[in-house]
Order: structure tokens, then sequence, then C-alpha cells
């Protein structure tokens, strides 16, 4: 895992664990998300799906769900998160899901080859992008697909963007990075991320913006709470030292801001991804 050896070790991290302390949340919120992805994907019931930067396993789960005479192959770098995801699966009875640690960069998975690639947002995390796509490629057979979905900007997102305002103004803000750099929203720029899919050498490429509606539990405070605690927030909590007297006032003023998200006892906070195809 070389290749990505600093994802690595973030997803192992404390960070990276919150995925797992926050799953509920997290997945239910983006529920919207993945079965924009998945419809896209449109998965035939004997589907062979490989499913890159699975997490704890819920685009696994589903994807498998809806290949039911199939097999879902769910890859991430993260150890711990992989074995939360195959917990999910013996849990819930999951029982054409598999999983495998591994550098999807690198890792030859051209043995069996693959119908579809699916990601939820787990793309926009390589080094080498183009180096990882066309490896990715070759895991596909001669008719195969990927359908991957990543964040767009957090300026286009309140989720990130609203936290992040108000960590800036309880702690200060962070030094400017590079945005095309690994990570959440690395692939904002539909036109550069098409360029690097064109420079890979697949084919049919498709990129375009998607307006989707989070719906995370527990109303607007359950909204803020999870809102808070991954992404820039988090980011800056962490490199700033924030205490739990920042972390309790970050929340509360995000919690504020997201009240016009309020629809009866729900939060929907509008969203925007973008949603990624091509051939082999």
């Amino acid at each position: 895992m070389d290749a990505n050896k600093a994802q690595a070790d973030y997803w192992a991290s404390p960070a990276g664990l919150k995925w797992i302390e926050h799953e509920h949340a997290l997945d239910t919120a983006m529920a919207g998300m993945l079965d924009t992805m998945l419809d896209a994907a449109s998965i035939a019931s004997t589907d062979r799906i490989l499913d890159i930067g699975c997490g704890t396993g819920a685009s696994t789960l589903e994807a498998a769900r809806r290949a039911p005479s199939g097999h879902v192959l769910g890859v991430d770098i993260s150890d711990p998160l992989l074995q939360r995801a195959a917990n999910r699966a013996k849990t819930e009875g999951v029982a054409n899901a598999s999983f495998l640690l591994a550098d999807a960069q690198t890792c030859d998975f051209s043995a069996q080859p693959f119908d579809l690639l699916v990601s939820r947002l787990g793309m926009s995390f390589f080094s080498d992008t183009v180096a990882a796509l066309k490896n990715l490629s070759k895991a596909l057979n001669d008719n195969g697909k990927m359908i991957f979905v990543c964040w767009a900007s957090v300026a286009k997102n309140p989720w990130f963007a609203i936290p992040e305002q108000a960590a800036v103004k309880r702690l200060g803000a962070l030094a400017k990075g590079d945005p095309n750099a690994p990570g959440p929203t690395a692939f904002e720029d539909c036109k550069r991320v098409a360029d690097l899919m064109a420079r890979a050498g697949v084919s049919n490429i498709e990129a375009h913006e998607l307006d989707i509606v989070l719906t995370p539990p527990g109303g607007i405070a359950g909204a803020a709470r999870a809102a808070s605690k991954v992404g820039p927030a988090a980011r800056i909590m962490k490199a700033h030292n924030g205490s739990t007297a920042d972390a309790t006032a970050i929340e509360s003023a995000v919690t504020v801001v997201f009240e016009k998200f309020k629809e009866g006892d729900a939060a929907k906070v509008p969203a925007v991804v973008n949603l990624f195809a091509c051939s082999r």
C-alpha cells in the first residue's frame, strides 16, 4: 500500500474511525446519493461488482442486494472499516458480498473481471488518479462500466461550508492547500476529472453535476452533529487542537444555521455531487 500510505494511515486513525462512530448518521444522510449512483449503474441481478473505497460497507451491501445472483467485492485501504463492513454483512445476512484490504491504485483485480465498478465518495483519494483509473479499467470485462460519485466543491455544499465557517470563526482558518490533492472534494471540477479519465484511456466518459438532498437522522440537531464531526470542521478542530468546548460551540453554531433546512421533524440539506461514468 506504499502508493497511498498516507491514506492508509489516515483511515486507520481516530479521524478515519469517525466513519464507524457516526456510521448510521452518515449512511442515512447519504442514502439518496448512494441510490442515485446505483440507479445510474443499472445493476443486473447476476452482475459481479467492484466497490472502491467501500468504508463500513453501506454501498457494498446495497449493491449486493441489487445483484442477488451476483457478487460484490468491497475494497478499502482501512482494516478497521473493513472489519466493520464484514460484520455488517454477516449481521444483515448479505452472503453475496466480500471484502478485501488493498490499495486499489495498484492491486491486480484482472484475474476475474467485473461487470461494474462503483464507488460512493471513494475515487478522489488516490495519489495518482490516472494510474488508479488505468489499473481499475483492467478489472473490468470488455463490456464493463465504472460509475462513481464524488463531492462537488465545499462552496456548493452547505453540509461542508456551514460547519467550516463555524469552525473558522471559533478557531481560525487553515492554510490554503492544493484543491486537487487527494481528499473528499478533489474531484470537484468535472472537466479536470474527465481529462484525467481520458488520459487513463477509458471510453464513453460522462461527467456532470447532480443536485441531491442529504437526509441525516435526528432532525436539525442530528444533522448539525454529524456535519460537524467530519469534513472541514473536523480538520480545523484537529489542526487547532480544539477542545470539547470548541466542538460544542461549533455544533451549536451549525445547529442555528441548519434551521433553514428543517422540514417538519426532519432535516433536508441540499447538496451537489459529481457523477462520473465510463467504459473500459
